[in-house]
Order: C-alpha cells, then structure tokens, then sequence
C-alpha cells in the first residue's frame, strides 16, 4: 500500500495494512478540542499521501466524529498542505444515508473526500488510484463553498459568537497579549465552528508601502470610562492598549461583577462611577444583563437605561455605544438617546464589518466626543445660572442645545446668544431714546447709548464692578468686538471664534447675572 495514515477506534479490522495508524481515543469532554490538540498534531507530524477516517470513531455510532474529524482536517491551517490530502470515510452506509443521519454528510460532495464499505478490498481499489492532493486555488469553490458549519446547539448566544470573534481580531490588529486574549484565541482555534469562520473570513492586515496597518488612536486628550460586561473577556486589555498609545488619554475600565448583581444595582454602581471618574466619553456595551438576552422593548435594555442616568448626571458626557446587533431599528433608536454614535462588534456572518474600518471610526468617534468635553462646563454653569427673566432663560437654555448639536456656525450662533443676553441687561437698566439713553433708577440721560458704554455703565455704577475685574470689561470689549465683525465684516479679518471664548463669555455673563441676583 501507498503511505498511507488510518484513524480508528479499534473498529478496522485490517488496521495492520496502513503504514501509520493513530487512535481516536477522546481524553475530554470537548470532542473539538481533543481533535485540534491531541490528533491534528499528531497528523501533522506524519507524511501520508492519503487519510483513511472510520466514520464512527466512539462506541455511539450517531456522533459520527469521523465527519467531524474530516471538517477539521479541512479547515486547520497548521497543517498546510496536508489539510488539501485525498480523504476516503470507511462506512458500513452509503453518502446518502449519512447525509439523512448528519448534516455534515455534505462534505462527501466536495473536492477529494470519497466513502468506502469498511472492507480491505475497497481499501485496495483506492491504493490503486493515484489521486492527488487538490491545488490551494480550488480551496474556495470546491470545498468552502460547498460547506457550512452551525455554531454548537448549546451556544448561548448571537452576541457571546460577536464578542469572541470582535475579541479575536481586534486582539490580532493590535497584537495584544493577555491571559483573557489567550483563553479566547485558544477557544477559537480549537472549535471546529470558529475554524470555519476563520477561514471563511481570514483576517488580512493591511498593508502600504510594505508597511503593516496599525490602528491609530485618538489625538484629543480626556478620560475615557468603558462599561461592558465582556471586559474581563479580554476587551479591557485590548482598549486599554489601544488608548495608552495617547499619553493624554485616562482611560478606566469599570470592573464589575454584572453575573452575580441585578439591574439596579449594576445601575447604581455605575451612577457612583460615573460621578466619581468623571468621564468626558463613555464606551457603553448595549446589552449588560442576561436579560437584555431576552425579547424585549429597546427602551428596557440595560445600555438604553445607564445612557438616560448618566445624561442626568451631565448630558455632555458623550456616549458611544457597543453593539452586536445588526438591526438597523434598534441602532438607529439609540441616537434618540442622545448617543454620539456606535461600533458595531464584528459579527462573522456580517460581511459589511470591516475591523480596520471599526477601528478608524472609534478613533473619530471618540475624538469628536474628547473635543465636547468643554460642553460638560457649560451644562454645569447653565445649570447656576439664575435668570431674572424669562427672555434671558430662553437665550441660556438655547446655548448648550446650540453647541452640543452638529449645526454649522454653532459657534457663532451660541455668541449671538450670549450677547442677546447682555442687551437683555442694558434694557433692564437703561431707556434707550433718540440718540441718548436714560438711566432708569436716577433717570440719568448720557449721549452714548453704545452696547459697550450702557453695559459698562451698569457694571460700574449699578453693581459695583471696580478695577479688579478688569477681565470682565475685557471680555465685554471682546465679545462686542468679535460680534460686531462678524455681522458686518468687510475688509477686516473675522476672527475665529473657539470652545475658550464661549467658556470665557459664558462665565463672564454668569457672573454678571449673579451680581443682579445679589
């Protein structure tokens, strides 16, 4: 006989015909597992030129592991070349009752897998034939595609397949290594499920100029808060490497036990974390309880919930969600909550999730969300601020809708409203008539009646504002200035109105305002 290699379970009666033999004797409980490390290393060290497989390789003839074993053959890339060797099943039944017992009989269909009676004489008839191993190129259409793999009937679930196959390939991107990291790439490379998504979708690094794709990190600098109850699986290690690649980027991993606590207290733990950190972006899973698992209503998922919380603690903390599903309904609901946007976790039968792709739009996403952070100030002075009337609460109310929203010139319009309130002051003091202006309190008339002189005039004499608060005259002056050339440019440059000049005119009506109150 041709060198040739027989796996058993002392159910071949000629087994001395084969140059090697290996024994298919499982020593645990996961089948894939005993496969990937006991037998696929053993065929890796032995040079056949054709496999011969028993069908049922245990004392229970409907497990057919010798299916099993072929698929894994197949699919394992450690054995190069020798994953493509001519494969005969030895059976006592025919392809089309095994495909009635299995729906793994299908591989009998595909490139060089053949079935023989379990008899020394078709065993002979095969040694007679010279068949080839099949070329690599004919891989795809003529075994992969002709083939599926289910994921295991006591798998729990859509989402636990995205985060192992998420963790995998952002773990590989970024070369992180962990004790988690290694527990699910062991998990992958053992089960024959993940190996037939890894080779439905290899991961490919890109690269340019020969040089290989490394994901770029955010460039803003803030804390970063991430709360999922997959961390301690390996997504902590792979975010907290990813982001210390920015020395100006805090980044905290909330660590909690989700398992063993119930909603509400998951809930609260998370409002002290929040208040305590303090964080200007938050990476949120969607789903964080067992019962988030569960059919039911968007606005009852635990992520929908904490996103409500910590937007009562401050609506400018930014919040970008993490999400196995695919359900556009539910994605696109969560921006009603007021999130900055969400990464979907790769899931292996979505196609159109790209993990380099995944990686540029967190780094854009969180640099958006970093470059708000000065809003979570202005939600806290709006929130001190005592209007004396109601037009003035209208203006301040409007400021942080107007800069927390993606509106062009928001900017500028938040200016405009700062300085609404400033008039809304001067016609609080004073009567403005036909080129002069009246002192309402001492009926004081004076000719300038200026936005800056009658504003000035009331800090002066109305509220006692002296000499030590020159920045405030200052930032009147400012805001004046900038406003009044941006209505009415002409030759003269317009200057850029940036996150500091609304916090300082922000500040500087804040104290203006409290001044009144007094």
């Amino acid at each position: 006989m041709k060198n040739s290699l027989l796996i058993h379970n002392d159910n071949v009666p000629f087994k001395s015909k084969f140059t090697e033999t290996i024994v298919f004797k499982p020593t645990s409980v996961d089948i894939d597992e005993y496969i990937t490390h006991d037998i696929i290393p053993q065929i890796k060290k032995l040079n056949p030129q054709i496999i011969y497989i028993k069908d049922n390789l245990s004392s229970n003839y409907l497990e057919l592991y010798g299916l099993r074993l072929v698929y894994h053959i197949r699919l394992s890339q450690e054995l190069g070349d020798k994953r493509l060797l001519p494969i005969v099943l030895l059976s006592d039944l025919d392809s089309f009752l095994l495909n009635r017992l299995s729906s793994m009989g299908r591989v009998l269909f595909t490139k060089n897998i053949f079935i023989a009676k379990n008899s020394i004489e078709s065993v002979k008839r095969f040694d007679s034939l010279e068949i080839q191993s099949f070329k690599e190129e004919l891989y795809q259409d003529e075994f992969l595609n002709l083939i599926e793999v289910h994921p295991p009937k006591d798998y729990l679930s859509h989402h636990d397949i995205s985060n192992e196959w998420a963790i995998y390939r952002w773990a590989k991107f970024l070369k992180v290594d962990s004790k988690a990291i290694r527990k699910n790439r062991e998990k992958i490379a053992s089960m024959l499920y993940f190996k037939y998504l890894l080779a439905k979708n290899p991961i490919k690094i890109e690269k340019k100029n020969g040089i290989q794709f490394v994901p770029r990190p955010p460039k803003k600098s803030g804390k970063v808060l991430y709360i999922d109850d997959e961390w301690v699986k390996g997504w902590s290690d792979i975010l907290k490497q990813y982001f210390s690649k920015n020395q100006n980027i805090e980044f905290k991993t909330f660590e909690y036990d989700f398992k063993n606590n119930n909603k509400y207290t998951t809930m609260s733990a998370i409002k002290n974390s929040c208040n305590e950190y303090a964080p200007d972006v938050v990476l949120l899973d969607l789903r964080l309880t067992q019962s988030d698992h569960e059919k039911q209503e968007i606005e009852n998922l635990t992520g929908v919930k904490i996103t409500k919380m910590i937007k009562e603690i401050n609506p400018a903390i930014q919040i970008i969600m993490l999400t196995a599903t695919g359900k556009s309904t539910i994605l696109e609901n969560l921006y009603e909550h007021g999130i900055l946007g969400y990464i979907k976790k790769e899931h292996p039968q979505d196609a159109n999730i790209n993990t380099k792709d995944n990686f540029d739009k967190l780094k854009n996403l969180v640099d958006k969300g970093l470059d708000k952070k000065y809003l979570k100030e202005v939600w806290e002075i709006q929130q001190t601020i005592t209007p004396f009337s109601s037009d003035i609460k209208i203006e301040i109310d409007s400021i942080f809708e107007i800069l927390n929203s993606d509106m062009q010139n928001r900017f500028v319009y938040a200016m405009f409203a700062i300085f609404k309130c400033i008039e809304i002051v001067n016609d609080y003091y004073i009567i403005d008539g036909y080129k002069k202006a009246t002192r309402k309190d001492t009926q004081e008339e004076f000719s300038d009646n200026s936005t800056k002189n009658k504003i000035c005039m009331i800090l002066d004499k109305k509220l006692n504002f002296k000499n030590r608060d020159e920045v405030i005259y200052q930032n009147i002056e400012e805001i004046i200035k900038i406003r009044n050339n941006t209505i009415h440019p002409k030759k003269r440059r317009v200057e850029e109105i940036t996150q500091k000049h609304i916090l300082t005119w922000f500040k500087m009506l804040q104290i203006i305002l409290e001044k009144i109150e007094k």
